[in-house]
């Protein structure tokens, strides 16, 4: 029999790959070429409110409120959580829900669907054709998801809020997958609000 330290072993690294955020400008040009009503609604969503795909696919009109600019979506572990609204979105959300027949916001159309909504499998061929149109490289629906945080946390908002409207169960996950955000913020600020940026850099040292 042979002594065998587990120890001794080298564990093979893991190397993370970087998740891709769309830029500003592919967003805008694969907006600017919908010209579905249904496909406007789905993907302001995904870029307005950072929803996972499964989330938005089943969404019920009953659990829409314009007056409060909200929607009750059902995350991971069946876990209810309301996603707000932008002002862009709600308008056309008003619009389109006034032609909305049935119990979803998106009903399958199809005879043979074993759903009564569109499948996640839709909304992704849906994004798909429409980068191809916009030519712009592939955008996924979960990029869209990073492109709201991403965006979102550059621009100052707060952590918590930010892991809440995405439906994390902590934090924790929220800045594990965000750091590199959190810390270009941090660096921004520092830059914005060092005490020593209003002093006269000539007389402060002797």
């Amino acid at each position: 029999m042979y002594d065998f330290d587990p120890g001794s072993l080298s564990l093979p690294k893991i190397h993370h790959k970087e998740r891709r955020v769309p830029t500003d400008e592919e967003i805008a040009r694969f907006l600017s070429v919908i010209d579905k009503t249904e496909d406007t609604i789905a993907f302001l969503l995904l870029v307005d409110c950072g929803v996972r795909i499964h989330e938005l696919a089943p969404i019920k009109l009953k659990n829409i409120n314009l007056d409060d600019a909200g929607i009750l979506v059902n995350g991971k572990g069946n876990k209810m959580r309301t996603i707000y609204l932008s002002e862009m979105t709600l308008n056309h959300l008003r619009e389109y829900i006034k032609v909305c027949k049935g119990e979803y916001l998106f009903p399958s159309t199809r005879a043979d669907a074993t759903i009564p909504y569109r499948c996640n499998r839709y909304f992704e061929k849906r994004l798909s054709e429409l980068c191809q149109r916009a030519g712009v490289e592939r955008i996924t629906p979960h990029q869209l998801r990073h492109y709201f945080a991403t965006h979102t946390l550059s621009n100052g908002a707060d952590i918590k809020a930010v892991s809440e409207i995405l439906g994390h169960a902590d934090v924790g996950i929220t800045l594990k997958i965000y750091h590199h955000v959190n810390a270009r913020a941090i660096r921004e600020m520092h830059v914005e609000h060092s005490p020593l940026r209003k002093l006269e850099p000539a007389n402060t040292l002797a």
